[in-house]
């Protein structure tokens, strides 16, 4: 094809048709240009496809993190309802002397939640890997709120460590439930040892000290579930955000 351009120039310049030769050579340069343009833009579009293959990669690995997450969240918001509900049946009984009430789970009331978002843990500095502005954004904005439900897990805990300060002292809880018993940590109510029990809960219920505590607890385990269910919905939110973008 260069031969072939060549000879058209020479001849062009051996007939003396100089004004013909600058308008072709012109007119080379021009399709050249375009060649190039043209080249840049297939490679543009490649690496375009290519950006774009290996982010719906990470979204992919990303979105399964987030899908176990889920089932994490509801579960400590279930322990939380959980938690309240006992916080609520302790008011009761030692403030209005209510009668008839079962507490269903004494144990609840020296209970922490764990938490430790597997998204974050395995994908910290995803939103920078991301090209998608609308999906980065609200990864940022879905790690924000995972920060300030942490934050308000940790105020939890705090009150939580007093109060199991405050039942040790009171030597509320019963050693021989946990040692002569499997010593299980799970989360199954029906098989983990109940140290703290029902009678010596309800007992201290009407102690000065101890209410002050579950005032504490209380206002903290509604604040971590206030923010425990906006991140829930986030959740949800961007899951089907990244699930559209995906399949799109």
């Amino acid at each position: 094809m260069i031969k072939f351009f060549r000879k058209i120039r020479q001849n062009l310049l051996m007939e003396n048709k100089t004004s013909k030769y600058f308008k072709y050579a012109i007119g080379e340069i021009i399709l050249v240009v375009i060649g190039i343009l043209i080249a840049l833009q297939i490679n543009n579009w490649n690496e375009n496809r290519k950006s774009l293959i290996n982010e719906k990669a990470t979204l992919t690995k990303f979105l399964q993190d987030l899908e176990a997450d889920s089932t994490f969240f509801q579960f400590n918001n279930n322990r939380l309802k959980d938690i309240n509900e006992l916080h609520t049946d302790l008011y009761k009984i030692g403030l209005k002397d209510a009668k008839n009430i079962t507490l269903k789970e004494p144990n609840y009331i020296r209970r922490q939640l764990i938490y430790n978002p597997i998204a974050r843990e395995n994908n910290p500095d995803i939103a920078s890997k991301l090209n998608d502005k609308t999906i980065r954004e609200n990864v940022q904005n879905y790690y924000r709120q995972m920060n300030d439900t942490e934050g308000s897990n940790v105020e939890f805990d705090a009150i939580v460590l007093k109060i199991r300060d405050f039942l040790r002292k009171k030597k509320i809880h019963k050693l021989s439930a946990w040692f002569e018993s499997k010593m299980n940590l799970g989360e199954n109510s029906e098989t983990a040892p109940n140290v703290v029990l029902s009678e010596s809960l309800e007992v201290l219920s009407k102690d000065e000290d101890f209410q002050q505590l579950l005032f504490e607890s209380s206002i903290k385990s509604n604040e971590l579930r206030v923010s425990l269910n906006i991140l829930i919905k986030d959740n949800v939110a961007l899951m089907e955000t990244i699930r559209t973008y995906i399949n799109d």
